[in-house]
C-alpha cells in the first residue's frame, strides 16, 4: 500500500465500522413517483416555518431535523428526530427525505439509517432547488419541477409535538 491508500483506508474505516450507508439521492420527479407506492413516504425535515410558509409536497410528513430558534436567530437540532421517525413510521417503510436543497435531507437519511431504517433516500436539489445567477432558488428542486405542492397543513401529516 502506498501512503495515499493507507490514508484512504484510515478515513473510510469509521464509515465501515459504523455501517454508514451510501445514501442515494433521487431527482424530485423520481421521488414523487416512488412516493405513490404503499409503504413509501416523503418526510420533510425542514423547520416548521419552512414547511408552512414556503410550501411542501402535498403528501409530505413534517418531521423537522432542526427547529428555528427566533431568540438566537439560528437552527437548533431536534434531539428527538430519531424517536420522532420511529414513532411515525415502521422500520420496513421506505423513507424519502426532503429539505430546502439537499443537505439536511442527506443528514436525516443517515440518522434514519442509524435508527434502523434500511430503505432511505434523499431528494436531490431538495424542495426549492439551487440558486440562479441572482441568488433566487429557481433551478431544479421539487417546487421548480412542476410537481404538486401546497401551503396547506394537513393535521395528519403535521409535526407531532410531545
Amino acid at each position: 500500500m502506498n501512503g495515499f491508500q493507507v490514508v484512504a483506508a484510515f478515513l473510510l474505516l469509521p464509515a465501515m465500522v459504523l455501517g454508514a450507508p451510501d445514501i442515494q439521492s433521487l431527482p424530485p420527479a423520481e421521488a414523487a413517483e416512488m412516493a405513490k407506492t404503499p409503504g413509501c413516504y416523503i418526510v420533510d425535515v425542514r423547520s416548521i416555518a419552512e414547511y408552512c410558509l414556503i410550501g411542501h409536497p402535498v403528501s409530505a410528513y413534517s418531521v423537522p431535523l432542526t427547529f428555528w430558534n427566533e431568540r438566537e436567530g439560528s437552527f437548533e437540532p431536534n434531539g428527538d428526530f430519531s424517536k420522532d421517525i420511529q414513532q411515525r413510521f415502521k422500520s420496513s417503510d421506505v423513507l424519502i427525505f426532503i429539505c430546502r436543497s439537499g443537505g439536511r435531507s442527506l443528514r436525516a437519511a443517515e440518522q434514519a439509517f442509524q435508527a434502523g431504517f434500511a430503505k432511505v433516500f434523499s431528494v436531490k436539489e431538495g424542495f426549492e432547488g439551487e440558486p440562479d445567477e441572482h441568488g433566487y432558488r429557481t433551478v431544479g428542486g421539487w417546487k421548480n419541477s412542476g410537481l404538486s405542492y401546497t401551503y396547506q397543513v394537513n393535521p395528519d401529516l403535521a409535526y407531532r409535538f410531545r
